[in-house]
């Protein structure tokens, strides 16, 4: 199958590899992308080309990008009458989802969800939440890959909402864990705190070098942490939990 994917970053290289692997052609677009994302696409062995030509050949849309600029990347794709399947694997509200799917009423929508690392073969799983229609067709787009695709619904929002649960528990802890040690870090009690790593609920306090590693995602991790207060709320739920960890990846941007 002939696949478009916008825009491969850290994580949307590696799917798109595992695409490619599979044998699939995968075109990027190269235009105005920095050097590192032109990097991550030749390792990938994806085919730059121009947006239209992309979108026009693609038999699907992968979605993967930082969750801001997903809904506009859905109109993009749109405007240009995409009529195959559209896979939106970005952590969105289902409000921001529903704005994605009414942006391609053309294509036939799945909603995806990554929980785990980029898929590279290692030790930890790479499962590719879907949802939606065409989500089994979607699923057999990796078949035999490290991704592990899993078929959680057959509406969009199921798979958004797999992933949304997953990652306010494990990126809810990572910023709790900030919090915890830039609070030591103000009295002087930093060792105190990493001494407790003997604890088998200590989690994320072994390293006190955390909030400085977690900097460089903090700017994908605060919009989806936005994101999540609104699923949270969307699901009557608290909301204002998920608004007050952002904070943490606004101090950190």
């Amino acid at each position: 199958m002939r696949v478009a994917v916008f825009h491969p970053g850290a994580m949307g290289s590696k799917l798109a590899a595992q695409l490619v692997a599979a044998g699939h052609e995968v075109q990027w677009v190269p235009e105005g992308r920095s050097e590192a994302s032109k990097a991550r696409a030749d390792e990938a062995g994806l085919i730059g080309t121009s947006f239209a030509e992309a979108v026009g050949g693609a038999e699907a849309v992968l979605c993967s990008c930082a969750p801001q600029g997903a809904v506009e990347i859905a109109r993009q794709v749109g405007r240009e009458g995409f009529g195959g399947i559209y896979i939106e694997a970005n952590p969105l509200s289902p409000m921001s989802l529903r704005e994605a799917q009414s942006a391609v009423p053309d294509a036939t929508f799945v909603d995806a969800g990554v929980v785990g690392p980029p898929p590279t073969g290692g030790p930890s799983p790479t499962h590719l939440m879907l949802s939606g229609t065409a989500a089994e067709q979607v699923a057999a787009l990796w078949a035999g890959t490290a991704v592990t695709p899993m078929v959680v619904g057959s509406e969009p929002g199921a798979a958004s909402a797999a992933k949304s649960s997953y990652a306010l528990y494990n990126k809810g802890k990572a910023a709790l864990a900030v919090l915890a040690f830039q609070l030591a870090e103000k009295h002087g009690v930093t060792d105190a705190l990493t001494a407790q790593q003997i604890r088998a609920d200590a989690g994320s306090l072994k390293d006190p070098a955390l909030p400085e590693q977690l900097r460089s995602v903090a700017w994908r991790w605060g919009p989806e942490f936005d994101e999540l207060a609104e699923t949270l709320d969307d699901a009557g739920l608290e909301g204002d939990a998920a608004r007050a960890l952002r904070q943490v990846w606004t101090k950190l941007t």
